[in-house]
């Protein structure tokens, strides 16, 4: 995965080591005692010069006299040789100064090397044989820092400098982002108590201020749905009372009115009742979107529950020339509210019985899975009807939602039953899907832990 963090480190490590390699050819391809030994040059060549004409004119003893006349105290120590012979004043040199003499009379090219304590010495032809050998002044911090003898290992320090200092850097440009992410992953799951502002502390760039931006988003949306809940809520509280009045009004109608109204007074009760049933729907989903930490759970045997819910569906679906059969029957208990349990897996028996096809069967699973790590109660119910677009899967579960194709008003239910579903199951730290099966129908499998 291309991470924010990985392309802000890699960009940093990246323009370092690009630097550094082109650091390193530039030295490589340079002459590595040019920048050391370039400003000392001509001075060391009128040096060699004097040092030629005195010996030419004098022998040793005039380089010996130089040399206790003290004549050139400021300049640096300078010795001549001749071919590979030792040096012409006779005097004592130490060996890699002898060494590095003789190897620009085989080469005939200048030479140049660290001497002791860090003094650089140069050998250069002179031309007839003579060869001067002489000190130069230590290089300055920037002259060294060019120096190839020790270039790998400063780059080397440069390059995990840089590197640790881009991985804070890009550390520290990406874990606002990360947090924000986190935090909307929570957001988009239900937690609407999230909030990323205490965790960016006293941070004042962009990211904070985003930051900042998500937690009043967060904070209205939960306001917006919490006075949304309390709009249901109590608009279905206020409903009960009228629907009352409305049902022993139907009552006293029943006594006065002749047989020809019967049929009307029929349509009214049963309408009433529908709208009884959306009321009570709507409580129970407006209890599960509130606070439930204060519900009890208690055992709960699944098979038993199941069984009593796929044999009361089925007698109901018989009327229809449908049925509800059980084809896998496992023993599986789980810690739960048995009446909560109860709605949501008749909820979606009940809904697979209202769409299947005449003449078909629901089928129900009970079975246990996940192994010994994470064991889980799977409650499989497929039914064989004309199925659901693959873009209406996911939103099955959103309440009031309504398929336009083949699942509409018309097939009774009120729009609610699967959201109270997927609440109940999540409330008991499931997971409740939708599929389409090959070939027709649809398959609702919820998941609770053991």
């Amino acid at each position: 995965m291309r991470s924010l963090f990985f392309r802000i480190f890699v960009s940093f490590l990246g323009a370092t080591v690009l630097i550094g390699v082109l650091l390193l050819a530039l030295a490589l391809t340079t002459d590595p005692y040019r920048i050391v030994f370039a400003p000392h040059e001509e001075r060391l060549s009128r040096i060699g010069k004097e040092l030629v004409e005195a010996y030419r004119t004098g022998g040793s003893a005039a380089l010996q006299e130089i040399d206790r006349r003290g004549e050139r105290k400021e300049e640096p120590p300078a010795i001549l040789f001749l071919n590979s012979e030792g040096p012409l004043s006779g005097q004592q040199v130490p060996p890699l100064v002898q060494q590095l003499a003789a190897k620009t009379a085989v080469t005939g090219e200048r030479q140049a090397q660290m001497g002791p304590h860090g003094l650089p010495l140069l050998a250069m032809p002179l031309g007839d044989g003579y060869i001067l050998v002489a000190g130069v002044p230590p290089p300055s911090p920037l002259e060294r820092f060019f120096d190839p003898y020790g270039l790998t290992l400063r780059l080397g320090a440069a390059f995990l400098v840089t590197g640790l200092i881009s991985y804070l850097l890009a550390r520290s440009l990406s874990a606002p982002v990360r947090m924000l992410r986190d935090a909307t992953q929570k957001l988009a799951s239900g937690d609407l108590s999230v909030r990323v502002g205490p965790s960016l502390g006293n941070r004042r760039d962009e990211t904070a201020e985003l930051g900042r931006d998500f937690d009043r988003m967060a904070e209205r949306i939960g306001d917006l749905l919490a006075s949304q809940r309390r709009l249901l809520r109590d608009i279905s509280h206020e409903l009960r009372s009228p629907l009352a009045r409305l049902n022993v009004a139907l009552g006293l109608a029943r006594r006065k009115a002749g047989p020809e109204a019967q049929g009307t007074l029929d349509r009214m009760e049963r309408e009433a009742e529908r709208l009884n049933n959306l009321i009570g729907e709507l409580l129970t989903l407006s209890l599960l979107e509130s606070d439930t930490r204060g519900i009890e759970r208690i055992p709960v045997d699944l098979q038993l529950l199941v069984r009593e819910i796929v044999e009361d569906a089925d007698f109901e679906a018989k009327v229809a020339n449908r049925r509800v059969r059980m084809v896998q029957d496992e023993p599986v208990a789980v810690a739960g509210v048995p009446e909560l349990l109860r709605r949501a897996i008749e909820n979606v028996v009940r809904n697979g019985v209202r769409f299947t096809a005449e003449g078909s069967t629901v089928e129900v699973c009970l079975s246990r899975s996940g192994g010994f790590s994470r064991p889980a109660a799977r409650i499989s119910v497929r039914d064989h009807g004309p199925g659901v677009p693959e873009e209406s899967l996911a939103k099955l579960f959103e309440p009031f939602y309504r398929v336009t194709e083949a699942r509409d008003r018309q097939s009774g239910g009120t729009g609610i039953g699967l959201a109270i579903t997927q609440r109940a199951v999540k409330l008991h730290g499931g997971t409740v899907r939708a599929f389409n099966t090959p070939g027709d129908g649809m398959d609702v499998v919820l998941e609770l832990p053991c």
